[in-house]
Formats: C-alpha cells, sequence, structure tokens
C-alpha cells in the first residue's frame, strides 16, 4: 500500500493497515490491527514461535508520521517506509530470511 498520499491529519490507521500489509508479504508473522487504550496498534507474532511477539505503534514526531514499538516508544523507522519497518519486526522477533513457502 502506498502511503505518499498520507497526510499528518490521516491518523494512525492508514499507516498501520500499510505495515499490516507489508508485515503479510514480508512472511513468518501474523498480524493484525488491535485497539491499547483506544489508540490503535499492530500486534504482530512470529508465525513458528508465538510466544515472540510485540505491538507497533505510530506517533507523530518531529513533523512527521513514525512507526515505534508500542511498549517503549522508541522509534524503528518512517511511517512511510512500511517493508523496512517489516524488516526490522522480522529481525526483532527472530523471523527466518524471505517469505514463507
Amino acid at each position: 500500500m502506498a502511503t505518499d498520499h498520507l497526510t499528518a491529519m490521516s491518523g494512525r490507521r492508514p499507516f498501520l493497515s500499510a505495515l499490516d500489509e507489508a508485515v503479510r508479504e514480508r512472511g513468518g508473522m501474523s498480524c493484525g490491527i488491535v485497539l491499547r487504550g483506544g489508540t490503535p496498534a499492530l500486534y504482530v507474532i512470529n508465525t513458528d514461535s508465538p510466544s515472540r511477539f510485540t505491538e507497533i505503534g505510530t506517533d507523530f514526531i518531529g513533523g512527521t508520521w513514525m512507526f515505534t514499538w508500542a511498549p517503549t516508544g522508541d522509534t524503528i523507522g518512517a511511517a512511510n517506509s512500511p517493508a523496512e519497518t517489516a524488516e526490522a519486526i522480522a529481525r526483532a522477533l527472530g523471523v527466518g530470511l524471505g517469505a514463507r513457502p
């Protein structure tokens, strides 16, 4: 999903939807958008090791939307780069290289 057309006023969900798509395309993970305290986040698990999971948020930081690790608020990457963020999530969850067959 292209994110170039999204603006600061679009909110979190369009960026999380784009990341959801990128994570699924990456493979080895399963995910879905959930609400945590009224704020949407992307819940992601390693499909081979479901005990390895995380939640990803989006925050407007320094004038741009960024993907963040929801538990800590640490920045992962720009929200207009969902494929790169999906790779970072895969590394953090210990997912193998490439898409699963």
